[in-house]
């Protein structure tokens, strides 16, 4: 049983359970002045006593808990109908009764539900009459008189303070509500993404502040196409994934370019995410957009740097500032016969050949600490053991505070094709 149905069942048993008990000693006090017999008692105590039990078990195993239990309003209404007629239509019985069930019945179903309450006590009443008779006893002993009042205006009260409570409860989680939409609603209106609400059809139900920093207004009306400003490649991709978002309710990314209001393309990372409503049908969908324009531009550069670093017919080692070897290019290998995985990591002197001395090395490098560069020409030794002449330079970069990050190595064979090459084209 859900939270709101076991919450109505569980207030309206503890209500009717104490109700009926009061109006179980109110009877029985009509019944010990009248000296009922005991079918009377049995009967009353049936009614009164054990009645509000079997109600509310019928309504907590019923699939339908909530209209099993404003059925059961109803069901009140009608047997108390027929109670009056036995007694004899008593005139503060019969409004203690009437008011009990008619207040219940317009604080949970309206101004219909009052309609049927009197309409199930009449009919509760006439078929009681028909069956017993019809005998008209207004008049009520002092104790009788003065227990419905108290009863009537305690049913009462205790009615308003539920509806009370359940006022502040609404007001409270209202305000809450409110709350939290000011919040998001906030946090939209500032964010840096594009935030935009479409339907089904892709056209725009709301668009987030920043989006008039790409568009223009023309194109955010609401019902507008949404994706009018797309790139022509990826509109329609932008449409179907909105369709397919919204038929199985699957949140889906995908890549979208805008053509901004400069007539600049940008490029968006979205995600297309279903808002289902109250019936779990998924007619808006939410567009967070993040713009990767900048980022995008960052990676082709990285990839071009990538290519002309692998493209170069130097050698090229890029180690840490502590000397370990963090990338080397392909002509490195080619030159000395070392793969990448034999250097990576490794310490930069790993490489170095014993045809020059500790103390050459130390003062290349302290070359380099003192004036950031170095270069000349040196005798190296490849990993099969074969000797070979190289022009070799080293260069250091710096951070912004002038501390050194990397040390940069370039070399090649001198006097090898590609050598040769650059030094015809420096004396031509």
């Amino acid at each position: 049983m859900a939270g709101g149905a076991q919450a109505l069942v569980q207030t309206n048993y503890t209500v009717r359970a104490s109700a009926f008990l009061f109006c179980f000693a109110v009877v029985g006090v009509v019944f010990w002045e009248r000296g009922a017999g005991l079918v009377a008692w049995t009967l009353l105590a049936l009614q009164f006593l054990a009645y509000p039990h079997l109600v509310y078990w019928r309504a907590t195993l019923s699939p339908r808990p909530t209209r099993a239990e404003l059925d059961n309003l109803f069901l009140d209404a009608a047997l108390l109908g027929v109670w009056c007629a036995e007694l004899g239509f008593p005139t503060w019985i019969t409004y203690l009764f009437l008011s009990a069930t008619t207040i219940n019945a317009v604080v949970n179903r309206g101004a219909q539900g009052l309609a049927w309450s009197l309409a199930c006590s009449a009919a509760g009443a006439v078929l009681w009459t028909l069956v017993r008779g019809l005998h008209y006893t207004p008049q009520t002993g002092d104790l009788v008189t003065a227990l419905c009042f108290a009863g009537s205006l305690g049913y009462v009260c205790t009615v308003g303070y539920v509806v009370h409570a359940q006022n502040r409860r609404l007001t409270v989680a209202r305000d809450a509500l409110r709350a939290s939409e000011e919040r998001y609603r906030l946090i939209a209106e500032n964010a840096a993404d594009l935030i935009g609400m479409v339907d089904q059809d892709g056209r725009w139900l709301y668009t987030s502040p920043s989006y008039e920093r790409v568009l223009a207004p023309a194109d955010l009306v609401p019902g507008s196409d949404a994706f009018h400003r797309a790139h022509p490649d990826d509109a329609e991709q932008a449409r179907m994934s909105v369709a397919r978002v919204a038929g199985t309710g699957k949140a889906r990314d995908l890549s979208l370019r805008l053509v901004d209001r400069e007539g600049r393309i940008r490029n968006y990372k979205t995600r297309v995410q279903a808002v289902a409503d109250k019936s779990g049908n998924a007619r808006r969908m939410l567009l967070v957009s993040q713009d990767v324009t900048d980022l995008r531009g960052s990676e082709e550069k990285l990839l071009l740097a990538a290519h002309a670093f692998e493209g170069m017919t130097e050698a090229i080692v890029i180690a840490a500032a502590d000397g370990t070897i963090v990338t080397v290019n392909r002509a490195f290998g080619e030159l000395t016969g070392y793969t990448r995985d034999d250097v990576l990591g490794q310490p930069e002197h790993t490489i170095r050949n014993a045809l020059q001395s500790v103390e050459y090395y130390d003062e290349v490098f302290a070359t380099v600490a003192r004036e950031g560069y170095w270069s000349g020409t040196t005798w190296a030794r490849r990993k099969n053991g074969t000797v070979y002449r190289e022009w070799r330079s080293v260069r250091a970069v710096r951070d912004n505070n002038g501390a050194v990050t990397h040390l940069v190595m370039v070399f090649y064979e001198v006097g090898a094709p590609r050598a040769q090459g650059d030094v015809a084209s420096k004396t031509s």
